[in-house]
C-alpha cells in the first residue's frame, strides 16, 4: 500500500501542477502577480508581508490562488472549499495523532510539520499521501500495532482538539470573513497570509502541550481511551459536517431549485461544484477561480483517496493480527456508505477510530490484567 500512496503523490505532477499549466491558470496566475491587483478586482494585491523575499513572494502567489476561493464571486467554488476545509482538518488531526504515537518516535512520521508547510505549498495531495506512505513503511504501528506501541500521551489527547480550533479554525474563519463589509480588502490578503503556516501552529502548540502539561496528565489506559475517542469524534464530526453541507446545498439546487436565487441555482450545481476536469480534456480556463477550481477538485480527490487508502490498511493488518481474518464483503460495504455520508476522511477517521478500540481492547489494558489474574 505504501507504493500505492507514493504513487498518488507523484500523480499530483501530472493531474495537478501539469494540468495547471496547460489550461492557463499559471499564465493567469503570473499576470494577475504582475499587474498588481487581486484577481477579478479593482483592488491592490499585497505583495509585502515579512520582508523576507522568497517568502513575501510564496505568500503573493498563495494572496492570488487563495482569494478567489473567499471573495464570494464564485459561490460553487467556496462551497467547494468549505468541505475541502473539513476534508484537510479531520486528515490532519489522523497525522497529528500518528507523529505523537509512541512506536513512531524517532521515525519520520514523528515530524508532521514538515509535511503540513509542504501541504499549503505543493498541496495537499502531495504531501499527505507521502507522509502516510513513509509512515507505512517505517512504524512497527503500521505492521504490529500493540497497545504500548500506538498509545499517544495524555496531554496531547486532552487538548488536541482545542488546539485545531485555536490553530486550524480560528484562523480559517478569520479569513473568510466578507471584505470590505467586515475587514478591508488588505487585512483580509493578511488573514489568508497568516492561515497558511497553520500546520505548524497545531504541531508547535502540541509540542508546548505535551510539555507543561504532561505532569497533570499521567499515562492511563482509561483515561487515555476516553481522550482518543474524544479527539476520533471532533475529526469525524469535522469531516462529516463539511462534507454534508457542501452536498446537500449543492443537492438542493436540483431537488427544491425555489430556495435559490437563480444565478446560484446554476453556480452550485452539483455538475460544477464537484465536476472532475481531466488533464487531458483540453480545457481552457477563462479565470483564476475557475482554475483554482479544476485545482481544487484534484487536490481534494487525490489527498483524500490517500488518507482513506492508508486507514484501510492499518485497520487490515490490525484485524488479520489480531483476529487472523477480515470481512472483506461487510469492510468495503462500510467504506462505501461512510464515504458517501460522511466523506473519504469521514470513513478514514472511523476505519483508524476502530482500529485502535481493537488493539487497545485485545492488547492492553483490562483484558491483559484479566490474563494475568487467569494465569496466577
Amino acid at each position: 500500500m505504501k507504493y500505492v500512496l507514493f504513487s498518488l503523490s507523484a500523480f499530483v505532477f501530472y493531474a495537478i501542477f501539469y494540468f495547471a499549466k496547460v489550461n492557463g491558470l499559471d499564465d493567469l496566475g503570473h499576470k494577475t502577480i504582475e499587474s498588481g491587483r487581486l484577481p477579478g478586482l479593482d483592488e491592490p494585491l499585497r505583495n509585502f508581508y515579512t520582508g523576507v523575499e522568497p517568502i513575501d513572494r510564496i505568500l503573493t502567489l498563495l494572496t492570488v490562488f487563495f482569494y478567489p476561493t473567499l471573495d464570494g464571486q464564485s459561490p460553487g467554488l467556496l462551497l467547494h472549499s468549505i468541505g475541502f476545509s473539513g476534508t484537510f482538518g479531520a486528515a490532519w488531526t489522523l497525522v497529528v495523532l500518528e507523529s505523537w504515537r509512541k512506536g513512531n518516535a524517532g521515525t519520520v512520521a514523528a515530524y508532521p510539520m514538515i509535511f503540513g508547510l509542504a501541504a499549503q505549498v505543493l498541496t495537499f495531495a502531495f504531501a499527505t499521501p507521502l507522509f502516510l506512505g513513509l509512515q507505512l513503511g517505517s512504524s512497527i504501528t503500521a505492521r504490529r500495532p500493540h497497545a504500548d506501541n500506538i498509545r499517544i500521551p495524555r496531554a496531547v489527547l486532552a487538548v488536541l482538539p482545542l488546539i485545531f480550533v485555536v490553530g486550524f479554525m480560528v484562523p480559517s474563519h478569520a479569513m473568510i470573513l466578507p471584505a470590505p463589509e467586515v475587514i478591508s480588502v488588505d487585512w483580509k490578503q493578511i488573514a489568508i497570509a497568516i492561515w497558511q503556516p497553520w500546520p505548524a501552529y497545531v504541531s508547535i502548540l502540541s509540542t508546548v502541550a505535551y510539555y507543561v502539561l504532561s505532569p497533570f496528565f499521567p499515562n492511563n489506559h482509561r483515561a487515555s481511551m476516553s481522550g482518543l475517542r474524544w479527539v476520533y469524534a471532533f475529526a469525524f464530526l469535522n469531516a462529516s459536517v463539511s462534507h454534508l453541507v457542501s452536498w446537500v446545498l449543492s443537492l438542493a439546487t436540483v431537488m427544491v431549485p425555489g430556495l435559490f436565487k437563480a444565478q446560484f441555482v446554476e453556480s452550485l450545481h452539483p455538475a460544477k461544484v464537484f465536476e472532475i476536469p481531466l488533464p487531458w480534456s483540453g480545457l481552457k480556463v477563462d479565470t483564476v477561480a475557475q482554475g483554482v477550481h479544476a485545482f481544487l477538485r484534484w487536490d481534494y480527490l487525490i489527498g483524500s483517496a490517500g488518507v482513506l487508502v492508508w486507514a484501510l490498511s492499518l485497520y487490515v493488518v490490525a484485524h488479520k493480527q489480531i483476529l487472523s481474518t477480515v470481512s472483506w464483503p461487510s469492510l468495503l460495504v462500510k467504506v462505501g456508505v461512510l464515504t458517501a455520508l460522511t466523506g473519504p476522511t469521514g470513513a478514514a477517521v472511523e476505519l483508524m477510530w476502530e482500529r485502535d478500540e481493537l488493539v487497545f481492547s485485545e492488547t492492553g489494558g483490562s483484558r491483559q490484567v484479566t490474563k494475568a489474574k487467569k494465569s496466577s
